[in-house]
């Protein structure tokens, strides 16, 4: 099948059984995560994604130089054993009786700090690890798989583990797969190139790539609206509505609530999200920004959707509602990120510095995680004002608006790419 063709690549191969493992553990981390945050401070859990997203900010804009000295080679397990640091502050804290949503905010910024350097770090180095471009789009299509399966597989681990453990003991569990992680991703940096001087590189070098393409500049400007939206939709709303009404439902003889019935629902999500990310895979590779915004037309009307769980579904069919609309949800994403992260590899064309690619994924997580904390900051009073219901459906509408400019901002650029 030829979303699967790049596991022939053995540093493919690779590098896709360690980012499975890490990704898996992050979604567990990320339940655990929301839900005691939501324990916590309730409808106020904006505020710890908003940290999170600034971290990630922060850390892609200033995080090219302050790691400048770290062995590219070795760079990858470092950032795992950093991480893996962090995420057992919240189960020390937690373990020895003294809940503190401090805890929380510390290892969410410093978790936040490790993936602004992963990402980059990936994405700048695989167009150099694989040459051609149709291989290059099913090897995103497949990483992008690993992460969207991670979204299947943690939640329903998490929700597993939560039958049997103190949710705040699988921030242990996730202390492991960054371990595991970093020791597996060792064989993948040794294949890496030899770092370019420092000054070939960066957010700066970023920018300048960006400034001459306005192709990807508007891509970007609708991205970080949608994303805004999905997180106050998905990440903040959906875990509100369920920790706040109770909500619950049995399922093949299996009640469902709380954090099991947040975790089901993620799975949800990643398992129509896996599918649709692995059809796109397996498409020739296109940077066509027509399809692309279809694509995230149909997930800004899933976002939309899920306001009837909240607003009109009956008690007992409101997580039947939420899982339904997440499922249509999911199915739009992967065709504008795939090829959005194709786009940025080949950006700045041939003569582009080798660190190119990973210079304008940093631009990339900061226009990301700039909307993000801007929607995290804003939840908290859309749901005091609105309520959660309200605040999903303008949301899903503002997302589709910004689709809507999209395909009209793009529509001179459509003939020009293939």
């Amino acid at each position: 099948m030829r979303a699967f063709a790049p596991l022939a690549e053995p540093i493919v191969a690779r590098l896709w059984g360690a980012m499975a493992v890490f990704t898996t553990g992050d979604e567990l981390f990320r339940v655990a995560l929301i839900w005691l945050a939501v324990e916590t401070v309730g409808r106020d859990v904006g505020y710890l994604g908003a940290l999170q997203s600034g971290a990630v900010l922060a850390g892609a804009m200033f995080g090219g130089a302050l790691t400048a000295f770290l062995d590219p080679k070795r760079a990858l397990t470092t950032y795992c054993i950093f991480g893996a640091a962090c995420t057992i502050v919240p189960f020390l804290v937690w373990q020895f009786g003294t809940p503190a949503f401090l805890a929380l905010a510390f290892t969410a910024v410093g978790v936040g700090s490790l993936r602004a350097q992963i990402e980059p770090t990936v994405q700048g180095n695989l167009p150099l690890l694989v040459k051609n471009r149709d291989v290059l789009f099913a090897s995103n299509a497949l990483l992008e798989g690993t992460r969207r399966i991670a979204r299947v597989t943690g939640p329903m681990i998490a929700a597993a583990l939560a039958l049997v453990l103190a949710v705040h003991q699988i921030f242990l569990i996730h202390m492991l797969t960054l371990l595991l992680a970093g020791w597996l991703l060792l064989a993948v940096g040794a294949k890496f190139p030899e770092r370019e001087p420092r000054e070939a590189g960066g957010f700066v070098l970023g920018l300048k790539i960006l400034r001459d393409d306005p192709v990807l500049k508007r891509l970007l400007a609708v991205k970080t609206v949608t994303d805004g939206a999905w997180v106050v939709v998905i990440s903040h709303a959906f875990p509100v509505v369920v920790e706040s009404t109770g909500a619950s439902w049995s399922v093949f003889g299996f009640h469902v609530s709380g954090v099991a019935a947040y975790g089901l629902g993620i799975a949800v999500y990643g398992v129509s999200n896996s599918a649709s990310t692995f059809a796109v895979g397996a498409l020739p590779a296109t940077l066509s920004p027509r399809r692309m915004l279809m694509g995230s037309t149909v997930m800004s009307a899933g976002l939309a959707a899920m306001a009837a769980a909240p607003l009109l579904a009956p008690p007992d069919l409101v997580l039947p509602y939420f899982y339904v609309a997440l499922g249509l949800c999911a199915l739009g994403s992967p065709f504008f990120d795939i090829p959005l992260s194709l786009h940025v590899q080949i950006s700045g064309g041939p003569g582009a510095p080798r660190a190119a690619a990973a210079s304008v994924h940093r631009v990339r997580l900061v226009t990301a995680f700039g909307g993000i904390m801007i929607a995290g900051l804003m939840s908290p009073t859309l749901f005091a004002l609105f309520g959660p219901g309200y605040s999903v459906l303008g949301s899903g509408i503002v997302a589709l608006i910004a689709c809507a400019a999209g395909f009209r901002m793009l529509a001179p650029y459509q003939r020009s790419i293939k």
